[in-house]
């Protein structure tokens, strides 16, 4: 009967992350280039089933596998999803969005990180930088100090306003990426050649399905519910077999 207990308490524990993970999602709705997350579960403390079958004729006991007893279930992993968000047309000529599954290389200080959040303007030091304080870099790692009225074209090249090229945008793809905050992410990364286009004028704004989202938030929270009242019956049935077993005693 414990053991009823400790799997619904491993339910909810799995409800809750659910929840902090979907509401995370919904918070960053609106943050462009944001990528939602999802989860992966395991199961946990795995129980071998057997069936026990007495044979009669040799006085033997014939055993027999017969399956397995998930006894929990526990997060494995958090997964982001990658898909394209929905691309809003701004009209400004630094506001950059990218079809295609690469990244914008962009540097703080002395750490790189690589992003979809297009949303660039020019400093007063003719750096593009983005709303977070990261600066973008060109295909030599290099951050890109640009003069007004520039266009940049699908390949990323940079033009100024009589058409010369003054820089291009370093366009990377990435193995095994891993998300650092909300729209920054780490990974081994590489140079992209082709493969991909870039929008100037646009930027990418999350991929986060609110509906979808909300309809799960709402399963958690009703699974919730339904476990905390399982483990509610089971307490009432513990109290009564401890005090059966202390009043026969």
């Amino acid at each position: 009967m414990y053991r009823g207990v400790y799997t619904a308490a491993m339910g909810m524990l799995v409800d809750l992350t659910k929840i902090d993970t979907l509401s995370n999602n919904l918070a960053n709705v609106e943050t462009n280039g944001y990528k939602a997350d999802a989860l992966a579960f395991k199961t946990y403390w795995e129980k071998e089933i057997y069936r026990i079958k007495p044979e009669p004729e040799n006085r033997e006991v014939n055993v027999k596998k017969i399956g397995k007893l998930e006894q929990a279930v526990i997060l494995d992993e958090v997964r982001t999803r990658f898909e394209q968000g929905v691309l809003e047309q701004t009209n400004v000529p630094t506001h950059l969005a990218i079809q295609g599954d690469v990244f914008f290389a962009v540097r703080k200080g002395n750490e790189v990180y690589y992003t979809r959040n297009g949303e660039f303007i020019r400093d007063v030091n003719g750096r593009l930088v983005n709303t977070q304080g990261y600066y973008l870099l060109d295909r030599n790692g290099r951050e890109l100090i640009v003069p007004e009225n520039i266009s940049v074209d699908e390949t990323g090249n940079i033009l100024n306003e009589n058409g010369n090229v003054v820089g291009t945008i370093g366009i990377y793809s990435l193995q095994n990426p891993r998300k650092i905050g909300e729209t920054l992410f780490t990974g081994e990364a590489q140079l992209a050649q082709e493969n991909f286009r870039i929008l100037p004028g646009y930027i990418e704004k999350s991929n986060v399905n609110v509906v979808r989202e909300m309809v799960k938030m709402i399963e958690a929270h009703r699974h919730y519910e339904a476990t905390s009242k399982t483990i509610v019956v089971h307490d009432e049935l513990l109290n009564k077999v401890i005090n059966n077993v202390g009043a026969l005693r």
